[in-house]
């Protein structure tokens, strides 16, 4: 398959039950294996994901849905313009995207989360991103969203690539 063609798929990846199977096989099974592969590849030590990294997240199996408890040091950076780097996941399928994720981890499948919810963000760019393996200096202005189905909570809006 083409990249591209791949691409179509992601959107499915990043479903509810994406995130629930990552809840469910990460002692074991397919995605355990691509988390412990994932950790061996290179990981932005941006520090802003330090920040994002420490708000809570908990999974409800009664209701299959995440919730994310930001941290008041994060409640802080609302409505701030922010620098990120990261690895860009599009959720548009094109490879020139304005509607992605950036992560902190390097994709290894498109059929599977990137990584926790406070580890990803959703962006918003002014202009058309290429897609490519390599991580990406964006800036934009943050925001707080509530995305449970899709375990999204961080946005950034009004966003372009800048120099690392």
């Amino acid at each position: 398959m083409r990249r591209r063609d791949l691409m179509l798929f992601l959107p499915a990846a990043l479903s509810l039950a994406a995130w629930r199977e990552q809840k469910a096989s990460t002692t074991d099974g397919e995605l355990s294996g691509e988390r412990a592969f994932q950790r061996t590849l290179p990981r932005s030590s941006d520090p802003l994901w330090v920040k994002l990294r420490q708000c809570k997240v908990r999974y409800n199996a009664k209701t299959a849905l995440y919730s994310l408890t930001p941290t008041d040091e994060v409640k802080a950076l609302i409505g701030q313009t922010l620098k990120v780097r990261g690895f860009i996941i599009p959720l548009d399928g094109l490879d020139l995207t304005k509607h992605f994720l950036i992560g902190i981890n390097t994709p290894v499948c498109l059929f599977h989360p990137p990584g926790e919810p406070n580890e990803v963000i959703e962006v918003r760019s002014l202009k058309a991103v290429a897609w490519n393996d390599k991580p990406l200096t964006i800036e934009g202005q943050f925001k707080l969203i509530s995305n449970p189905e899709m375990g999204v909570f961080f946005s950034m809006t009004n966003a372009k690539p800048v120099k690392a």
